[in-house]
Parts: C-alpha cells; structure tokens; sequence
C-alpha cells in the first residue's frame, strides 16, 4: 500500500490484517507513533 507520512510518500508491504499503528513502528521506524 502506499501512504504519506509526515509529508513523503512510502509504498509499504504488510499484511492487511496488521494493524496500522504496527506499520508505522515496525516498517517505517516511527517509535513516537502511539495508540
């Protein structure tokens, strides 16, 4: 899927069962991300 995220474009792989917030820590590492 491709998202923008702080204004950049990223084509990201993930399962679409995995929750969104898991995306942004886990693939793009934006650890600040909270639920």
């Amino acid at each position: 899927m491709w998202i923008k995220v702080n204004g950049t474009g990223v084509d990201v792989t993930a399962d679409p069962d995995t929750p969104l917030l898991w995306v942004l820590r886990d693939e793009l590492n934006l650890t600040g991300s909270k639920y």
